[in-house]
């Protein structure tokens, strides 16, 4: 008696990304260009693209978005990119605190102004981008909610007899996300909830191009990304995201770096801990 056979191919993704391993610095040579996402299976590397979209990472607690966003902004100041860095009690993203070509910024009062002069600049058309890294200024905001939030206290505090809908540092936060890719402005932000502060109806896929999801129901995808569906399911490993684009997800295992690979990185050197 026979018995007929199936082949079921597996998809063979790695459980974590690091600098030590070999496959991670073979993909960051071929993205020399563009910083690195993560792995997909069978290590194909995927890259961000090179136009300045703004990325969202929605992830929970533990998903993964700090890792991200603190590796994808170490590769973007290799680059050349500027970066400011919006960290509310300097906690998150603290690894960035001096290195060159970085604003960081930990408390909100001085968010809430630098957000409004940044948006003031590129009304007066003070920008020198010419489409590369070079020039682009990148924003990197952990948590957009918290952030929303903590800048509308502190306008309510500081400024209590307005009469103002919104608070300014929202608004600019908004402006930025709505316009500031034309000007090479782009938004690297964390947001588990996966809505777009002070623009109110606007859709977020319509907003970031890049779009990293970890865990998550329905409703934050439909939120997200609604043209996915069914959902993928989620997972437990420190790591894993979905990346949507084109209609498409696909599995990704981020680049995780510690916070001295960062700044090592950041500065255009790879400390890999291998013998010599």
């Amino acid at each position: 008696m026979s018995t007929a056979q199936t082949s079921i191919p597996l998809t063979a993704l790695r459980s974590s990304v690091r600098l030590s391993d070999r496959h991670t610095l073979d993909a960051l040579d071929a993205a020399a260009d563009t910083p690195l996402l993560g792995l997909a299976d069978g290590d194909r590397p995927l890259l961000l693209p090179t136009a300045a979209g703004h990325v969202l990472v929605a992830a929970g607690a533990g998903g993964g978005t700090t890792s991200v966003l603190r590796s994808l902004a170490a590769q973007a100041l290799a680059l050349g990119a500027r970066v400011d860095v919006i960290d509310p009690g300097g906690t998150a993203q603290n690894w960035a605190s001096g290195l060159p070509g970085v604003t960081y910024l930990s408390r909100i009062a001085a968010i809430h102004d630098h957000l409004l002069l940044t948006v003031a600049a590129l009304q007066d058309g003070c920008t020198d981008w010419t489409g590369g890294w070079q020039g682009r200024r990148v924003i990197v905001v952990e948590n957009t909610s918290s952030i929303t939030h903590g800048l509308r206290q502190y306008w309510t505090h500081t400024r209590p007899e307005t009469q103002l809908e919104e608070a300014p540092g929202v608004e600019a936060l908004a402006v930025l996300l709505a316009t500031g890719s034309s000007f090479g402005v782009q938004v690297f932000a964390g947001n588990p909830r996966g809505d777009i502060p002070g623009l109110g109806h606007v859709p977020t896929h319509q907003v970031f191009t890049t779009r990293l999801i970890a865990c998550g129901g329905p409703a934050l995808w439909k939120r997200v990304a609604p043209e996915i569906w069914a959902p993928p399911a989620s997972s437990v490993v420190p790591g894993r995201m979905h990346l949507v684009d084109d209609g498409r997800t696909t599995a990704v295992q981020g680049l995780y770096l510690t916070d001295d690979e960062a700044r090592a990185l950041a500065r255009g050197v790879i400390e890999t801990g291998e013998a010599a």
